[in-house]
């Protein structure tokens, strides 16, 4: 089953092929990268979801990741709610 995680403090120039870079840098493959845009300027709304394999894998992914910057802000990641 797979783990969504809440990806957010991203740059409003961020795109779902930017986010996947920083978590395939983790050398995890993720399932499935949505930044969500704004409808009117088309630009990030600043947060966005990653789905990962499972639930270990995407704890594991997290941990790695604190910390991580991404044009010039730091990304807040944690396991999504339902």
């Amino acid at each position: 089953m797979t783990a969504k995680l809440f990806v957010g403090n991203l740059p409003y120039s961020c795109s779902d092929e930017d986010l996947r870079s920083v978590f395939t840098s983790t050398g995890i493959e993720p399932v499935d990268v949505r930044v969500i845009m704004d409808r009117s300027t088309g630009l990030s709304k600043g947060f966005g979801f990653v789905e990962i394999e499972d639930k270990e894998t995407a704890v594991q992914v997290r941990d790695a990741l604190v910390g991580v910057v991404l044009g010039d802000r730091n990304l807040i990641i944690d396991l999504a709610r339902p």
